[in-house]
């Protein structure tokens, strides 16, 4: 990806959808950056990230985040995008703080229609609102510890914008969970996660599609996630969808005492 050539207007459009989507439990505005805060689960609710271009020093921004995160109890931490002020990770860097889980937002046009593909077996059941079901499945299939089901369950019922929740299942056992997102001619897929023994049988391709379906079905006509780049197979399938990488984030969190 070239950073010189990338469309920053289309990386903020991306970025706020993305905040819309994964709202956050509280949010403290300072000065073109999001402090983002949600008990501790999930990086993007709970990082510091750039939204519009900001005049903060990196040293003054990196002691509001450690005493902002302290005073919640929270692990500090700060996501770099291409939004992010010149020198922001560099003074991360010279601080100390650890690069941590780069990850890749990719899109993909959608047309007026989406082919249904993988296994024609596996039945998709999609929710407009998050069941109990969906939140104890989703919380199994994300291995979370019951604390970070609790939060899960209070940020998806925060969600405001049009929302599907995905279960899918095979021979009547539930195999995975995700969900999407539609925002202005846009549908994100977020926490798509299949058991380990239904990988690779196109199972989670099943769900993806479907998804996007429904996304076009509520005038979406971009696609739109995000993958951790260790993450080679979901990539491998998205790419197969018609995905490209957008842009590049990654976080930065202090070393440990």
């Amino acid at each position: 990806m070239d950073l010189a050539a990338m469309d920053l207007v289309l990386v903020q459009a991306l970025e706020e959808r993305m905040f819309n989507a994964w709202p956050a439990l509280q949010t403290i505005y300072m000065d073109g950056w999001l402090i983002r805060m949600a008990g501790g689960h999930t990086k993007r609710a709970n990082a510091a990230s750039a939204w519009v271009p900001s005049d903060l020093a990196p040293d003054d921004l990196i002691a509001a985040v450690r005493r902002l995160y302290a005073k919640a109890g929270i692990e500090p931490m700060v996501r770099i995008t291409p939004l992010a002020s010149p020198g922001v990770d560099a003074a991360l860097e010279a601080a100390g703080w650890t690069f941590y889980d780069p990850t890749l937002v990719m899109a993909a046009p959608l047309g007026e229609s989406v082919a249904i593909g993988g296994d024609a077996a596996a039945e998709v059941l999609l929710e407009d609102a998050p069941s109990d079901a969906w939140v104890r499945g989703a919380a199994i299939a994300y291995e979370l510890a019951d604390w970070q089901r609790d939060i899960l369950g209070r940020i998806v019922a925060s969600i405001r914008v049009d929302t599907a929740f995905a279960t899918v299942s095979l021979d009547g056992e539930a195999l995975g969970y995700g969900l999407a997102v539609a925002e202005r001619s846009h549908v994100g897929l977020y926490d798509l996660a299949v058991t380990p023994a239904a990988r690779g049988r196109g199972v989670g391709a099943r769900m993806v599609t479907e998804l996007l379906a429904w996304g076009v079905g509520h005038g979406a006509r971009t696609g739109y996630l995000q993958v951790r780049e260790t993450n080679t197979g979901a990539q491998a399938l998205y790419r197969r969808l018609g995905f490209a990488d957008v842009y590049r984030y990654w976080c930065r969190k202090p070393p440990k005492a």
